[in-house]
């Protein structure tokens, strides 16, 4: 960890690494841009007009295309029932997902009995996840 003599030196460190996050951030956007473009323009010239994955051939270069289309279902509209799907014609499946309340682990890995403990840690693998740092204009 950076150690700072000044509160001076911490905000020179700072303006200078948030000048810095602000402009790579900047060149990412262009460059996702950029990528976005030429990937429509590659699969303009391929002909890839359908949904799925496929690989082209071009020389010797192998080119993987993929297109999904994300399909989202409006839940209350379903389960409202006012609209009608004949069960055979139905294509949507109910399914059931668990998540786990991170504050509720921290709080029972603190207090619970020692088997409970043990089979939290077995059942629960906490590994850190993409850091960020988003920096906001001051109002």
């Amino acid at each position: 960890m950076q150690e700072f003599d000044t509160t001076n030196e911490q905000e020179r460190f700072f303006v200078e690494k948030i000048k810095e996050l602000r402009l790579v951030n900047h060149k990412l956007s262009k460059l996702l841009l950029q990528k976005e473009e030429l990937t429509d323009e590659i699969i303009d010239v391929l002909d890839h007009s359908h949904e799925g994955q496929k690989t082209y051939e071009y020389g010797e270069l192998k080119i993987e295309v993929k297109t999904p289309i994300n399909y989202s279902l409006d839940k209350s509209l379903y389960e409202t029932g006012s609209l009608f799907l004949p069960k055979k014609f139905n294509p949507i499946k109910k399914s059931v997902s668990y998540s786990v309340d991170k504050r509720l682990y921290e709080e029972y890995l603190n207090s619970a009995p020692k088997d409970a403990r043990e089979s939290l840690i077995a059942l629960i693998t906490k590994k850190p996840g993409n850091k960020s740092v988003t920096i906001k204009e001051r109002v």
